[in-house]
């Protein structure tokens, strides 16, 4: 799956989740939230040389959402870098070593994984921590929201492309079985993407309007946002024929 596409499906997907809670969080509570969902987006791919994580413009984005994501994206290589190099080649090299050389260094590999997704959330909580004390500001509870948002962000990334037909390891290295659907991101484009991106966007609008426009209850629209977000990724699934094989 392409990177905007990573991008619009993984914010619109945490901002349904989000919005009938946007009351509860500060402004920079919520830029950290959607600082990390955007990082963690991209960030499994950085075990791929060409990968959206190492630009600072995301392709394929137009409007509002260009402007918005790309003015953000100017730290992207930082964030790639980093991963790949700082995270993604210990973690590879480990498991080559301890697999006797079975296991190598590729795209959709370690990085792609449930282990992987808990390791690059740790050594980056690490990293950061680190950076903060070398400038002598000691990390207060906007690191816990920015982790939060950079391992959801990298879960739902696997969870997308788990509806292409490379698919996902979930349990690798303990297991090769994959989940994986025939969504072709790559050549002619695919207009599956951008509909449920767009869904999502509007589904998380509308429970917006309806909690501070007109007056919806609390618990009603949290109720409606996860109903929503369900049957959207279930109707995606279905759409893109992903199971296991």
């Amino acid at each position: 799956m392409r990177g905007d596409q990573h991008v619009l499906i993984t914010l619109f997907s945490g901002g349904l989740l989000l919005a009938p809670h946007l009351g509860s969080f500060s402004p920079g509570e919520l830029a950290v939230l959607f600082f990390g969902l955007f990082i963690g987006s991209l960030a499994p791919d950085a075990d791929a040389t060409d990968a959206a994580i190492f630009h600072t413009q995301i392709r394929g984005l137009s409007g509002a959402s260009r402007r918005f994501v790309n003015g953000a994206a100017r730290v992207l290589p930082f964030f790639g870098y980093l991963i790949r190099y700082g995270e993604y080649y210990p973690a590879a090299g480990l498991c080559w070593l301890l697999s006797g050389g079975r296991l190598r260094a590729g795209h959709r590999g370690i990085l792609h994984s449930l282990l992987g997704i808990v390791v690059i959330t740790a050594l980056t909580c690490l990293y950061v921590i680190a950076a903060l004390f070398l400038v002598g500001r000691p990390p207060d509870h906007l690191l816990a929201y920015a982790l939060a948002g950079f391992g959801v962000g990298a879960i739902l990334h696997l969870v997308e492309d788990s509806c292409t037909p490379a698919g996902i390891a979930w349990l690798y290295p303990v297991s090769g079985w994959r989940l994986r659907g025939r969504l072709r991101s790559g050549g002619r484009a695919d207009p599956r993407p951008r509909v449920f991106a767009t869904a999502l966007g509007c589904s998380m609008w509308g429970c917006i309007l309806l909690l501070h426009r007109f007056g919806a209850g609390t618990e009603t629209v949290v109720h409606l946002s996860v109903f929503l977000f369900c049957l959207l990724w279930a109707l995606f699934f279905l759409v893109t024929r992903s199971s296991g094989r």
